[in-house]
């Protein structure tokens, strides 16, 4: 595997981003899809933490109308909700699991790398940087592990297997009785 790098972390980036946009109704195999794009995020972050810095432009930001469309569009996958907890390194705290919501963590997730993609589109890559570092220490990094978390605990408890395709991505799904259940759908 290469090393983390901003390239291919913009390139990741607006893979998420251009599924979350796009049109017609997402399907189980298109959590896989979810699945390894977070993966590749949350591995090439460090090169985006790295890198130069710069705050002379801002991106722009998805409206939330943008935003709302992307929650809809990712609430159909077969769960939305899950339980949460904030802090697991607080052991002497009280708090009881919340419910989180998978569709509004991926729309968090969506709103933060679109407004650094937008700076990085424009040359702007030094900004980009600083969103995409700044967005993922400060909010959308406990949205990706916990929407993972929930994908991966969904995908072993429901025994869901995704092999991957010749170029990386998920190629097929088994389920539960182990018969090949097709090619994922592409939106």
């Amino acid at each position: 595997m290469s090393q983390p790098n901003v390239k291919e972390f913009a390139a990741v980036a607006e893979e998420f981003v251009t599924l979350a946009e796009g049109e017609g109704k997402l399907m189980e195999a298109d959590l896989w899809k979810v699945r390894d794009i977070l993966l590749r995020l949350v591995y090439h972050i460090t090169a985006a933490d790295h890198a130069v810095h710069g705050t002379e432009f801002d991106g722009n930001r998805p409206d939330d109308d943008a935003f709302a469309r992307v929650v809809k569009r990712f609430s159909a996958f077969p769960f939305n909700f899950y339980r949460v907890v904030f802090d697991p390194h607080d052991m002497e705290s009280q708090d009881e699991p919340v419910t989180g919501m998978l569709a509004d963590d991926l729309g968090d997730i969506y709103r933060d790398l679109a407004e650094g993609l937008d700076n990085y589109r424009k040359d702007h890559a030094a900004e980009a940087c600083f969103d995409w570092s700044q967005s993922y220490r400060s909010h959308w990094a406990r949205h990706a592990v916990s929407a993972l978390f929930a994908i991966e605990i969904y995908r072993t408890d429901n025994y869901k297997d995704v092999e991957p395709s010749a170029n990386g991505g998920p190629a097929t799904q088994v389920g539960n009785s182990g018969a090949m259940e097709g090619p994922p759908s592409v939106s």
